[in-house]
């Protein structure tokens, strides 16, 4: 309140002050720096050092963001290396809805008991999982797999591989 009482007996030097201040925060672009830097003048605090600083407003003029950005994945489910127990997952499994999910769904649901070619695997998905892939889709997800040791192949009459599970 004492501040405020001196504020009005002095207006005019504290209007003069403000219109000089009011300069120098406008040039920061940024609004959150701006309202930042009116509660460090009104409450009478210093600038300080980037720990004196509000973590979660974004640096002022001359200081370092200490904030960490988010990231966004890029890529399928990863194993945890956290839990290495006996209840671990062995292997990423794909979340979605894309064609490494439903080749694992596949592989899950012995779709593989039997030999199948790639024209086999993507007429399955558009008649009973109603989703189009093309065949070039699952071709490199195929020879993970086979890589892996979850699929084998072996070339038909006709030169067409055919997966079964192992």
């Amino acid at each position: 309140m004492e501040w405020m009482r001196a504020m009005i007996s002095n207006f005019d030097q504290v209007k003069s002050q403000l219109s000089e201040l009011s300069e120098v925060i406008n040039k920061f672009k940024s609004e959150a720096v701006q309202l930042r830097i009116v509660e460090i003048v009104l409450s009478g605090g210093s600038f300080g050092s980037v720990a004196d600083t509000n973590k979660d407003e974004p640096a002022t003029a001359g200081q370092k963001s200490t904030r960490k950005r988010k990231t966004r994945s890029r890529g399928g489910a990863k194993i945890s290396t956290a839990n290495s127990g006996e209840n671990a997952p062995t292997k990423p499994r794909p979340v979605g809805r894309g064609p490494g999910a439903a080749l694992s769904n596949l592989v899950e649901n012995g779709f593989f008991s039997s030999p199948k070619t790639l024209n086999d695997i993507v007429s399955h998905c558009e008649h009973k999982l109603a989703q189009r892939f093309k065949s070039s889709e699952f071709s490199g997800k195929l020879a993970r797999l086979t890589r892996d040791g979850v699929l084998d192949r072996n070339k038909n009459g006709d030169g067409q591989y055919e997966y079964t599970k192992k």
